[in-house]
């Protein structure tokens, strides 16, 4: 089953991103591949295992249809046991880490167990994030040994494919994996393909993305995501919730799938009564506790506060007497009365503020003062509602 699940996993993969899969199968088809490409767009919007099902379309034996999922080559590709396919990801350890010594061998040997582990489950689902502890950057040594095995002779048929994945991790610190990397683009190896791979495309060194074709993806559409899951037989009665408020993001759907609506509804309803209370204390938590959020994970904070945005409108959806496609309002008997206090404001004017706060963390402006303005213009609305109300 191992294999059918990583055959069903490149097929599902390029189902993800129609446009994309449009134009890199145009590439297998007329052979005019470059030498390296750069995969980047937001997280969980299919880059990882779009560029497995290239390689793999590289390599098929029945090109230009490929990947066929059926030749000797694209059943390697399905369980990523290739001879052409490498991975590049961030590694613990740090650039200075003298190899040799006893230490580093054996650690050496325990990443590569963890790193088989890993690669066994990224072949059943795209979506899995090779990620090890302390992993902080993408290590020289990596590279270097990259280097040694690129320009090697071949004689097996087939491309070489290299994928780095987090490849924004190249330019960290002093950035010496990302120009050893620039080295190998700069005279590239014979038939071979270099794919980065990365959610923060600003941080990589122009030197490095100037040199690869871009291939920029979307956040994936709700229904695209609603026909994967089915796909890989992930059936809850939260997938419409969860596809509909995860913004294209499928870690976010995963993550929310591990959930109840239960859950969901408590992360909401946590929300809604600090910020609509009148209590001084719950205030000062709330700033304080999203501000850190803001800092340590910026997308958890953005996906938290699309999440009250949601559930505001559909209480204003309610209010009009419309209905709504998630419908997010039960929060409970206990909060019927704030749910009541809510409905006499001005939910389109306080969409904006929320608006406010979310445009405001891309331009990195101070999110406690934010958080703050935004607290005393809500209980203004809802005051001015009530007198008016």
């Amino acid at each position: 089953s191992g294999k059918m699940a990583g055959e069903k996993m490149i097929s599902a993969s390029i189902s993800l991103q129609p446009k994309i899969w449009e134009r890199l199968q145009g590439i297998i088809a007329t052979g005019r591949v470059g030498s390296s490409y750069l995969f980047s767009g937001p997280s969980g919007c299919g880059k990882e295992g779009i560029a497995i099902a290239f390689s793999a379309g590289l390599n098929c034996e029945k090109k230009p249809k490929g990947p066929c999922g059926e030749c000797g080559s694209c059943k390697r590709f399905g369980t990523l046991q290739h001879e052409h396919l490498t991975f590049i990801v961030p590694l613990p350890g740090s650039a200075s880490t003298v190899a040799g010594g006893k230490g580093q061998l054996k650690k050496d040997r325990e990443n590569v167990g963890l790193f088989q582990a890993a690669i066994q489950e990224k072949a059943t689902n795209p979506f899995f994030k090779i990620a090890f502890p302390k992993a902080k950057q993408i290590l020289i040594s990596s590279i270097r040994d990259l280097r040694k095995t690129l320009y090697l002779k071949s004689h097996i048929q087939g491309r070489k494919t290299v994928l780095i994945f987090d490849a924004h991790l190249l330019s960290i610190g002093q950035g010496a994996a990302g120009n050893a990397l620039l080295k190998i683009l700069e005279e590239p190896p014979n038939n071979t393909t270099l794919i980065l791979v990365t959610d923060y495309k600003e941080q990589l060194l122009p030197t490095l993305s100037s040199r690869c074709q871009q291939v920029n993806f979307p956040p994936l559409d709700p229904e695209v995501m609603t026909l994967y899951l089915e796909k890989m037989d992930i059936s809850s009665e939260l997938v419409p919730v969860v596809t509909e408020i995860s913004q294209g993001n499928m870690h976010r759907a995963y993550s929310l799938l591990d959930k109840s609506t239960e859950n969901i509804l408590v992360m909401i309803k946590d929300m809604v009564v600090s910020i609509f209370t009148e209590d001084g204390s719950n205030w000062r938590q709330f700033i304080n506790e999203y501000s850190r959020l803001a800092l340590n994970d910026p997308q958890e904070f953005i996906f938290k506060f699309h999440l009250l945005q949601l559930w505001l409108r559909s209480a204003y959806r309610g209010k009009l007497g419309l209905s709504s496609d998630v419908s997010l309002v039960g929060l409970d008997e206990g909060s019927l009365s704030l749910v009541q206090k809510i409905r006499e404001i001005d939910f389109l004017r306080i969409d904006t503020y929320l608006e406010e706060i979310l445009t405001g963390m891309t331009r990195n402006l101070n999110t406690s003062i934010a958080l703050t303005n935004l607290l005393i213009k809500l209980h203004r609305e809802m005051n001015e509602g009530r007198l008016y109300g």
